[in-house]
């Protein structure tokens, strides 16, 4: 053992006098330097093959987010109301993406559609990249061709973008009848005197239809001081509530034209007050029209869609206005001395009597509604009709926590003399009623 130390300690030893050259490490620098290592090229179908399954790994991993964006129509937030932006978000339309460029660089893309029981909606984007579709009128009119006949446009909304580049709209027509597929959509704009026509032809996809929710007919009546407003029917679907109703039929309108009870020959859409309550909450007010047909006169009143947990529906008639026999004279004083003048509870205020190059003037106001619809001036005994209403303005007065509106108007008769009265025959004012019918949602 002792013979193996020695002999370990002497080579220690000598590894202890060894020390390397004082030019080594300058060496060394120097041939690293000089020395090129060789990379070993990456083969391309490895970063192919890489490229590949990063893609398919984000594609898989947002998959339900891309389909999820990829049914909805993009942009329209700003004009869809709240019942259109839960349609769009659910996917529930049809998107088209077909386009028609007109004469003079505008761009008409027809966006895509949405379908129910009572309207097709159309959501179409209007562009120039000059900047010019607030330029005089440049919103297309629209009308869909279909198999049988043509579709008119309802109504439309929009909004022009802040640079002034595009245009995006909402259009309403009625729904397509049930065999209708291939439409066409037919564009039109006026550019300089000229109209500029062009064609978009799709295809319904009637799988994203929607149908309605409820639809049921009603045959009720608010009968109110001798007026009768028929409640006929009701169509609620995904995107509107459609209640359709009569004025008065033909029968009641060939009874009230021999009696001279024509209450309501001046009646119109904003004539009557009509609400819709569902579970007790109102719903929003769309629109609505009316028209004269051999059924008498009728209307419809558009609403916003039904809840979805529906348990209560009802129909308030709030207000009416109608058409009221009067027959009576009023003497007029010139100036601003007439006193107020009462009418079937309504008052109406004299504010001034004057001649005008030969004719006679009356300005007078009253609350908003009321309107002397058959009005005569008697001149010295003599009666001459109204040659026409001016200055016609409003006023908001407050009163209580609502207010209340003051229509004032300036009457122009032909002719002049000493003694002037007011021969009020007819009356049109609004009467507040509250009546309510109940539908049953069973």
């Amino acid at each position: 053992m002792n013979k193996f130390e020695d002999m370990f300690e002497e080579g220690k030893a000598e590894i202890d006098r060894l020390s390397a050259p004082d030019d080594l490490e300058t060496r060394l620098r120097s041939a690293l330097a000089n020395r090129r290592v060789p990379r070993r090229p990456l083969q391309r179908w490895k970063l192919s093959i890489a490229a590949v399954l990063v893609a398919f790994s984000l594609i898989a991993y947002n998959y339900d987010a891309l389909a999820y964006y990829g049914k909805q129509l993009l942009g329209y937030d700003q004009i869809m109301n709240g019942t259109l932006k839960q349609l769009n978000e659910l996917g529930k339309g049809q998107l088209i993406g077909k386009s028609y460029t007109f004469k003079n660089g505008f761009i008409l893309t027809l966006d895509g559609v949405m379908l129910d029981s009572n309207q097709l909606l159309l959501f179409s984007t209007l562009k120039d990249p000059a900047g010019n579709v607030d330029q005089g009128d440049m919103m297309p009119r629209m009308t869909i061709k279909g198999l049988i006949g043509e579709y008119m446009e309802n109504n439309s909304t929009g909004q022009i973008s802040a640079d002034k580049t595009e245009i995006k709209s909402v259009t309403s027509f009625a729904p397509p009848k049930f065999f209708e597929k291939n439409l066409t959509l037919t564009v039109s704009i006026m550019e300089k005197g000229t109209m500029d026509n062009g064609n978009i032809p799709f295809t319904l996809d009637r799988n994203t239809a929607m149908g309605y929710t409820l639809k049921k007919d009603i045959n009720q009546t608010f009968d109110v001081d001798g007026s009768k407003i028929h409640i006929n029917s009701i169509l609620a679907s995904p995107t509107k509530t459609v209640i359709d109703g009569s004025v008065m039929n033909i029968l009641e309108l060939a009874e009230a034209k021999l009696s001279g009870e024509d209450r309501l020959a001046h009646i119109s859409p904003d004539s009557f007050d009509s609400r819709l309550y569902a579970n007790g909450k109102e719903l929003a007010k769309q629109g609505g029209g009316m028209s004269t047909s051999l059924q008498g006169i009728i209307f419809n009143e558009d609403y916003d869609a039904l809840p979805t947990d529906l348990q209560k529906l009802e129909i308030k008639l709030v207000s009416l206005g109608t058409d009221h026999q009067v027959n009576q004279s009023f003497t007029l004083k010139r100036g601003s001395d007439t006193p107020a003048l009462s009418i079937l509870g309504q008052t109406i205020e004299i504010k001034k009597v004057y001649p005008s190059e030969g004719d006679t003037c009356i300005t007078l106001s009253s609350e908003d509604g009321v309107v002397l619809t058959k009005v005569y001036l008697l001149i010295d005994g003599r009666r001459v009709s109204l040659n026409n209403t001016q200055d016609d303005h409003y006023d908001k007065i407050a009163e209580g926590k609502s207010g209340k509106i003051v229509h004032t108007r300036t009457l122009h008769f032909p002719g002049t003399g000493q003694k002037l009265e007011l021969d009020v025959q007819r009356m049109t004012y609004v009467k507040t009623y509250n009546e309510v019918i109940n539908i049953p949602v069973k």
